[in-house]
């Protein structure tokens, strides 16, 4: 009896020694696990594996007579960036920068250019939408440019003028008399009391006394066709340029009804002469000049490049089947 208590007592203890050190080893690895959620260990990290990476780059640089080691590139301010520097400087400051301020914005530039080289040497250019934007806007400077150089001749734009001949061309002016043809109150004989109205008027009727009341002007003085389009609408403006002066006619139709129209006087719009538009077309022209030549700068480029479309497979399978639909249709 005694040697199995004393059995069952050893066994006790080892029990009791292995969960101690099972406790041990789970509090270990609370601890591991909340050191590697800590966010310093990932900045450390991640700047061991920087630095060896451009130690190993460094490293393994070709030097001449084909040896590897450290290699030091170089990095020319040049006059034309210090004169820049210091004129933002005195535009800023409004006064010249010290000798210690000079060197300051020259490390400046110098830091600048290193992590600019180191960037694009790791490839942090790569899928940057913002980057690509900046890079084709300042392409598309270059051509703007050197299209500004050009100076268009009075040939240049006295042929632009007639190219876009409606865009320079003034709106007519009219002034005219209309007497109003309620349609809502006449209904569907709306128009034949209206052909009535215009026979009376023809006649020497009191155009104040024919018609409905409404509260649209009788008499328009005269006035730019916009203006006249702004209130009576499309349609009524465009009928409104066919009708000759001097006699009643209609009716012709706006969003307020039928009107008939005395027109009193229509003076034609006429394309300015050239040193009325000069500066207008000069601009005009250069924009266009610029877009043509971008356009043109582009499609030359573009010639250099195939350009492969990775689709999904789905859509891929969609596209081959709508175009074997459409070739089995036809």
């Amino acid at each position: 009896m005694t040697v199995e208590k004393e059995k069952q007592a050893g066994w006790t203890q080892k029990i009791i020694h292995e969960m101690t050190e099972y406790d041990q080893y789970m509090n270990n690895s609370k601890r591991i696990m909340t050191l590697l959620k800590e966010p310093l260990l990932h900045f450390l990290l991640i700047g061991a594996a920087l630095f060896l990476f451009f130690g190993w780059r460094s490293n393994s640089a070709s030097l001449p007579g084909g040896q590897t080691g450290t290699t030091t590139a170089q990095i020319v301010v040049t006059r034309d960036a210090l004169d820049q520097m210091n004129n933002l400087f005195a535009k800023t400051w409004q006064r010249p920068p010290t000798e210690e301020e000079q060197k300051g914005l020259i490390e400046d530039f110098v830091r600048n250019e290193i992590y600019y080289r180191e960037a694009i040497a790791i490839g942090l250019d790569r899928d940057d939408e913002v980057l690509r934007r900046r890079l084709r806007l300042k392409m598309e400077f270059i051509y703007e440019d050197i299209t500004s150089l050009a100076e268009p001749t009075d040939e240049d734009l006295k042929a632009f003028m007639k190219k876009h001949r409606e865009k320079y061309l003034p709106d007519p002016q009219i002034a005219f008399r209309q007497v109003y043809v309620n349609t809502h109150k006449q209904g569907t004989n709306a128009e034949s009391d209206a052909r009535k109205v215009l026979a009376q008027l023809n006649a020497g009727a009191d155009p104040d006394s024919a018609g409905d009341p409404t509260l649209l002007e009788p008499e328009v003085r005269l006035s730019p066709l916009w203006k006249i389009r702004k209130q009576f609408g499309d349609e009524f403006s465009r009928d409104l340029l066919e009708i000759k002066p001097g006699r009643w006619a209609g009716p012709i139709r706006s969003g307020f009804g039928l009107h008939l129209v005395f027109v009193r006087e229509s003076v034609s719009g006429r394309l300015p002469d050239l040193n009325e538009a000069r500066e207008m077309l000069k601009r005009d022209w250069k924009a266009e000049r610029q877009k043509e030549l971008k356009d043109a700068a582009y499609a030359k480029i573009r010639e250099r490049y195939t350009v492969t479309v990775e689709r999904p497979k789905a859509v891929a399978a969609s596209l081959a089947a709508a175009a074997n639909t459409g070739a089995t249709t036809r």
